[in-house]
């Protein structure tokens, strides 16, 4: 998911082609403002964290852009070009040292497992996102 900080910024192109480059495919993809509640649904592993609630004024707060892609480990090789979660932590190169601002508008959120991937999907893209779950 590119973050509202990136599209606002212009950034959709950019990262799309930062992860295409990367030899993912792009399958779906989606702009929306999620609702507090789906993005509490998304986020939810970081419920018990104080950051929590203040992310998800963050995240509901503009558009975001919701992307499936596919590749073999295509987590795994997407959480390797995403970066580490602080952009001044990320590997140069990587999606958030490059359009990062701060922890929190480090400009794409990615699923850390193909679960996660699965629950985060059904929550952004509901049934059409032709994402299988058995």
């Amino acid at each position: 998911m590119i973050k509202p900080s990136a599209v606002a910024q212009g950034l959709v192109g950019e990262i799309l082609s930062a992860v295409e480059r990367a030899g993912l495919r792009v399958v779906t993809v989606a702009s929306r403002t999620l609702t507090p509640d789906e993005a509490r649904g998304i986020y939810d592993v970081h419920a018990d964290k104080p950051f929590f609630e203040p992310h998800i004024h963050f995240v509901t707060s503009g558009i975001s852009v919701g992307v499936i892609l596919e590749a073999p480990d295509a987590v795994g090789r997407l959480r390797a070009i995403v970066g580490a979660t602080d952009p001044a932590e990320a590997h140069p190169g990587t999606l958030r040292a490059s359009y990062g601002r701060s922890i929190r508008e480090n400009a794409v959120h990615a699923a850390d497992s193909p679960e996660r991937f699965v629950h985060e999907s059904a929550i952004y893209f509901g049934d059409g996102s032709g994402v299988e779950t058995a």
